[in-house]
């Protein structure tokens, strides 16, 4: 009987699914990517549309009860709100940027702010009719400032290094932020197969960053607590 009742309530809430995507399309997305919710708010008798923006961090559930978790910054702080994905007050959900990550779950976001935050983009490097690249990559700009030391990543030999900077890659920020189409235009040049993705690459560069940003911080304090102290000194 259990079985039974079982199929039962797993063809009505198939129908139930199905029904809801008769009348709301949902894109494809999952964690990494930046989407826009357009939730219908109702307020006494009236009701309105709010956008809610920011990255997905996690999709859970199936059927009818999936849901997915969405993280966004607002004024220095961290917000999540989680919604099911066939929620009637969903009016629609957009795809804003498509982002390229490894984990299914990317809750160790909570602990990142700015840079270390960011997730490199993913980027469609699907061919044409006549064997083209869809987006053709025409090279790295070379960003102003003092090279970072790119051999702290992993992978990253001296000779490697010099064979970037020669490419116009001399920061940590461009290897977290690489699209696929860097990534392969790198690889090509260097002759370096799969070696970023085997050795992550751009998680470790947002590691270094991570650290980078908060060895900053330390910084601006002891500047602004000698201003503080100058300050009293001429009172």
């Amino acid at each position: 009987m259990k079985g039974t009742e079982m199929n039962i309530i797993a063809e009505l809430e198939k129908e139930q699914v199905t029904e809801r995507l008769n009348k709301r399309s949902v894109p494809e997305f999952g964690p990494g990517d930046t989407v826009r919710v357009n939730v219908r708010v109702v307020e006494g008798e009236r009701s309105r549309v709010q956008a809610y923006e920011g990255v997905c961090i996690a999709r859970a559930g199936g059927g009818i009860h999936e849901n997915f978790t969405v993280r966004k910054i607002s004024y220095g702080e961290g917000v999540e709100r989680v919604f099911p994905i066939h929620s009637p007050l969903i009016e629609s959900i957009e795809v804003v940027r498509h982002g390229r990550v490894r984990r299914a779950k990317l809750y160790y976001l909570r602990g990142r702010r700015g840079k270390s935050a960011r997730i490199p983009e993913r980027r469609d490097t699907r061919t044409d009719a006549k064997g083209k690249k869809a987006h053709g990559f025409k090279g790295f700009t070379k960003p102003k400032g003092e090279p970072d030391d790119l051999k702290l990543i992993a992978g990253i030999t001296e000779d490697i290094e010099k064979k970037l900077n020669k490419l116009g890659v001399t920061k940590f920020d461009q290897i977290a932020n690489l699209s696929d189409d860097g990534i392969a235009y790198i690889a090509e040049k260097l002759s370096l197969g799969t070696q970023i993705e085997d050795n992550d690459w751009s998680a470790k560069a947002v590691a270094l960053l991570a650290e980078t940003t908060a060895d900053e911080v330390p910084a601006i304090e002891d500047e602004a607590a000698e201003s503080d102290t100058a300050d009293k000194k001429d009172a």
